[in-house]
């Protein structure tokens, strides 16, 4: 390790040797009826695992490249103190169980619910897996913001952290209070893509779910 804290390329290289080693092992170990249950503690941990792989990848493929200049932007907030757990900091992200959260200041609703959440010893675990990958989509979002324009791959990716949140929000009894996730953010990067999240009634009006419209507003 450096003084900095930060760990050198020689030490980056094992640790990730072993990542490596470690998901060969759990590829080989997974039971071949692709039906079978896991039990939700360990699902949910390697959700949690592969958000922060993800975010490590993307911090390195693309901090060089001028095509996404929201990672080298970000790099203040990922390197802020930590907060206390009772209160947010400044750009409006917050502590939650041991997680510093990056991108939390694109949603207020989500800043609100999880001040709260954060308090509460019951839901705190649940609460930090849920902040890690909720920071994942609202990373893809601002990226797309920024491009004014989504990928297929990156409305797959959020979907696929939508899904895992919400199975974390059943856990917490707390569906409703978690509906902007997918009511609001993957329906911007959705729309971003080219995609149509409008639904319509035998009326042919056009109906959003309010959540959705408020991001359109404040756009």
């Amino acid at each position: 390790m450096r003084k900095d804290g930060h760990t050198d390329v020689a030490s980056s290289r094992k640790m990730m040797q072993t990542v490596i080693e470690d998901a060969r092992d759990i590829l080989n170990a997974l039971p071949e009826d692709e039906e079978a249950s896991l039990p939700t503690w360990w699902t949910n941990k390697l959700a949690v695992s592969s958000a922060y792989i993800n975010s490590a990848r993307d911090y390195l493929v693309y901090s060089g490249s001028d095509s996404v200049t929201t990672v080298t932007n970000e790099m203040p907030a990922m390197m802020a103190p930590m907060a206390s757990q009772d209160s947010m900091t400044p750009n409006g992200n917050l502590v939650v169980g041991d997680y510093q959260t990056k991108h939390f200041d694109i949603c207020p609703t989500a800043q609100l619910l999880y001040t709260e959440l954060s308090n509460n010893p019951d839901l705190v675990d649940m609460a930090e897996e849920s902040a890690i990958l909720q920071d994942q989509i609202f990373k893809i979002e601002k990226r797309a913001i920024a491009a004014n324009s989504a990928t297929d791959e990156m409305v797959h990716k959020a979907e696929h952290y939508a899904d895992m949140i919400m199975e974390i929000a059943e856990e917490m009894d707390m569906v409703d209070e978690h509906a902007y996730v997918k009511d609001t953010h993957i329906a911007k990067i959705k729309q971003l893509a080219g995609m149509d999240t409008i639904m319509e009634d035998n009326s042919n009006e056009v109906q959003l779910p309010p959540s959705y419209m408020m991001m359109q507003n404040a756009s």
